[in-house]
């Protein structure tokens, strides 16, 4: 399965995406010679996903190195919209030219079906790997986009649970598992199921970086208390500093209640919450319900894409470092 043909890119779009001027792209591509999609014509020139990579590498992501690479969209509390953020920004990451995994770890997959997945088809998923010892190169679906493959999720997940609970060391068998991936990709996105269970404790030992998302509302916010403490618990239990970062979410500036949410969590956890926050807008269903990722099909002026394009773009400076020029002609060599 490849879904290139979906996302298409303006000299516009690439500008707005990256930040970076539109006079300074559209030299870098007629230095480069990139040809365009014949059938938009020469007045409206659209370039391919495989372009509009090459573009971001050499203007926006030449001299960044990945630095926090394996990062996982978590909440036990179900709703918050961690699925949407997980869907946008991997497949942002990987327009942008970096080299992604995705895993799904929700035997609901909403992930796999928003990457055009049928969660009712019984190909393999991380059960298989864990416990029928299946090779990962088995499990992985190779170039669902140009950058990206998948590790797709479907209800065999729901078998793990209790094949982990018997396993020794069993809150660190999806660690294992990684390790033999880390080297391939620049980037592994994970996103879990909304419960306290073996599984999300696995993902959260895996992760570099957890990507708490909160949904600025009541509920989410006493959830966000109790979900704290046991993270500071589990990490204090197996020895390991647990790093996180919160992301608002469908936050309503015109309500009291994710105002006062919002100044909450900014107070309670400081510099633990993001700049960025994801504003609600109907754009996420319909993004989910089309299996297009937003800059696919939303103009410039949704206020989703606005805000999954600065959310990206903070992910970004966050999870990598710059080299110089001497770590480039190291790593080239």
């Amino acid at each position: 399965m490849n879904k290139d043909a979906e996302l298409i890119f303006s000299q516009s779009l690439i500008s707005y995406l990256a930040n970076i001027n539109q006079a300074t792209i559209s030299r870098y591509i007629a230095q480069k010679g990139f040809n365009h999609i014949e059938k938009f014509g020469d007045k409206r020139k659209k370039y391919t996903l495989e372009v509009a990579r090459q573009i971001f590498k050499k203007l926006l992501i030449h001299n960044l190195k990945p630095k926090i690479k394996t990062q996982v969209f978590f909440n036990f509390k179900g709703g918050t919209g961690k699925t949407s953020l997980c869907h946008q920004v991997s497949v942002m990451f990987a327009a942008f030219g970096f080299k992604v995994l995705v895993i799904d770890c929700d035997p609901q997959a909403h992930l796999s079906y928003s990457l055009g997945f049928n969660e009712n088809d019984d190909y393999p998923t991380l059960y298989d790997v864990i416990v029928n010892k299946v090779l990962m190169s088995d499990v992985i679906h190779y170039g669902v986009y140009c950058g990206l493959d998948v590790i797709p999720s479907n209800l065999s997940l729901t078998r793990l649970e209790a094949a982990l609970n018997q396993m020794p060391n069993r809150e660190k068998m999806l660690s294992k598992t990684l390790e033999q991936l880390k080297d391939n990709y620049d980037f592994i996105f994970i996103d879990t199921n909304p419960t306290i269970s073996t599984l999300n404790r696995n993902a959260t030992l895996a992760a570099d970086m957890l990507n708490i998302v909160c949904e600025t509302q009541p509920y989410s916010l006493r959830g966000m208390e109790m979900l704290i403490q046991e993270l500071e618990y589990f990490s204090e239990v197996m020895d390991k500093k647990i790093t996180y970062q919160i992301i608002p979410n469908k936050y309503e500036s015109k309500t009291a209640t994710s105002q006062e949410v919002l100044g909450a969590l900014r107070h309670n956890y400081k510099e633990h919450v993001m700049e960025s926050i994801v504003r609600k807008c109907e754009d996420f269903n319909i993004s989910s319900k089309r299996k297009i990722p937003l800059f696919g099909f939303c103009n410039k002026k949704s206020i989703a894409l606005e805000d999954i394009k600065d959310l990206t773009n903070q992910l970004l400076s966050k999870s990598t470092e710059t080299i110089n020029n001497q770590e480039k002609l190291d790593n080239a060599i």
